[in-house]
């Protein structure tokens, strides 16, 4: 059965076009989160948009009936999710079938795979409840802090962060290279991957960024950060791992050959923020250029890894010198 047939069976009970902002709700009993069914596949918190002179609290309680069957009543004050969603913890007075015909699950929230889900985590973060195993290393926290106080939109995404750390774990000893540098945070990450043999070089122009980069890194001997144009990083190769994060090294092809000359036999080579197709954006269905340039580059092993369901990563190897 397709996803298509699956979701035409369930029933839309709210189907107002003018709804403003969106609600959700965390349902908890005996230490499990109830969730329901999405129609493409997998399970979210019951949720939706606000009708116009609806509060979010009561968009949050007939959302919890619509989608699951759940009475409920209001427990306790909102989270505000990244999406702007306000998340209200409510208590659950009664559970029947799912009027849209939805099925439903519970989970618990604070085990894998759920405690990361998109939703999830973000509720347990604000609860406190973050799995000790799942936290943010405390100098990704700070770089994350510094970017909302300098109000710096383009860090990597956790879910990258995570494939950095382990990418860098797997270079015992090994000479790193950050391209773009932002306020921190990928270098944070790499950081907490790597040895305390390793060497991480990471390069930002913007003289503001760097100097709170350096300030951020400064008492780790195993960081240096350098200010100046991208290409001065790759003059001091072989590199056993280099991720790619400032633009000119990432969108404009040309510069492959020099990438991959910096690169020791065996390196990494990371680029992220790809669209999966799904989001690829127009301008992209006739081909990726970038994509292909990477595939087809002879010394090059390349694989596309799904970080979540908004992006994806590529990863190649150097397969020779």
């Amino acid at each position: 059965m397709t996803s298509a047939q699956t979701s035409a069976q369930w029933i839309d009970l709210s189907p107002s076009p003018d709804r403003i902002g969106r609600a959700c709700a965390w349902i908890e009993q005996g230490g499990l989160v109830l969730m329901t069914g999405l129609e493409w596949g997998g399970w979210t918190l019951p949720g939706g948009g606000i009708h116009p002179g609806e509060t979010p609290a009561q968009a949050a309680i007939r959302e919890a009936w619509e989608e699951c069957g759940a009475r409920c009543e209001v427990a306790g004050e909102p989270v505000i999710l990244h999406n702007d969603s306000a998340c209200y913890p409510l208590r659950l007075l009664a559970l029947e079938p799912s009027p849209e015909g939805r099925p439903v699950a519970w989970v618990n929230p604070r085990s894998l795979p759920w405690a990361d889900d998109v939703q999830l985590r973000q509720l347990l973060s604000a609860r406190g409840e973050t799995p000790a195993h799942l936290a943010r290393p405390p100098l990704v926290e700070r770089a994350l802090a510094e970017a909302a106080r300098l109000g710096f939109g383009h860090s990597c995404s956790l879910e990258t962060g995570r494939l950095l750390r382990t990418l860098a774990a797997s270079k015992p000893g090994g000479r790193l290279l950050e391209l773009g540098s932002g306020v921190g945070v990928g270098a944070a990450w790499l950081l907490a991957g790597m040895d305390a043999s390793s060497r991480l070089l990471t390069v930002e122009h913007d003289p503001l960024r760097a100097e709170v980069v350096w300030e951020g890194l400064r008492d780790d001997p195993r960081a240096e950060v350098l200010h100046g144009d991208w290409r001065g990083g790759l003059e001091r190769g072989g590199f056993d791992l280099i991720f790619a994060d400032c633009a000119p090294s990432r969108r404009e092809v040309i510069h492959l050959d020099s990438l991959v000359a910096a690169l020791n036999p065996g390196g990494l080579l990371v680029f992220d923020n790809f669209s999966p197709p799904a989001s690829l954006p127009e301008p992209l269905y006739q081909g990726d250029a970038e994509r292909d340039a990477l595939f087809a580059y002879p010394e090059l092993s390349c694989v596309e890894l799904s970080v979540s369901f908004r992006e994806r990563v590529i990863v190649a190897t150097r397969t020779r010198g």
